[in-house]
């Protein structure tokens, strides 16, 4: 039994559905936000990961 389902090749036209909404219509401002958002938990992440490493080699937290 096949899960994948098949492409639909029958519409040739790329821009046959360019006037439908977007899935997620967010404004600039949510988009900025969701970006700066993903961002800044990725930096807290890495920051961690390295505030734990350089605390182990050196002894004390940076900054501190």
């Amino acid at each position: 039994m096949d899960s994948m389902a098949r492409l639909d090749v029958k519409d040739k036209d790329p821009f046959a559905h360019a006037e439908d909404e977007p899935k997620d219509n967010i404004s600039t401002g949510g988009f900025v936000f969701r970006a700066l958002f993903r961002y800044l938990k990725i930096f807290i992440f890495v920051y961690g990961i390295t505030a734990a490493i350089y605390y182990y080699v050196f002894g004390n937290f940076p900054g501190l």
